[in-house]
């Protein structure tokens, strides 16, 4: 759920890439008393959320971590191996 009680204002000085209503991924509420039925209701159009998902993140297992800190690794090691074969080359 997003609380966009200044969205209007947002839009007016800044604006985003695309429409706000199109890419946020939840119902969005611009009052405080609209936050709390829908929270009361539970209505939080977690509908869009697999839309967003697909759209915003290529991976979705679980493993972003992993695949990072293999990645790091990775790096760090390949770099290690270069110092050292030109220090002793």
């Amino acid at each position: 759920m997003f609380y966009a009680f200044d969205l209007e204002d947002y839009i007016t000085s800044r604006d985003f890439y695309e429409p706000y209503e199109a890419f946020v991924p939840g119902k969005i509420v611009e009052t405080f008393d609209d936050l709390i039925i829908a929270l009361k209701e539970e209505d939080f159009e977690q509908e869009k959320v697999p839309k967003f998902l697909d759209k915003h993140f290529k991976y979705q297992d679980g493993k972003s971590s992993e695949r990072l800190v293999d990645h790091l690794f990775s790096e760090q090691a390949e770099e290690k191996n270069k110092d050292v074969g030109e220090i002793y080359g």
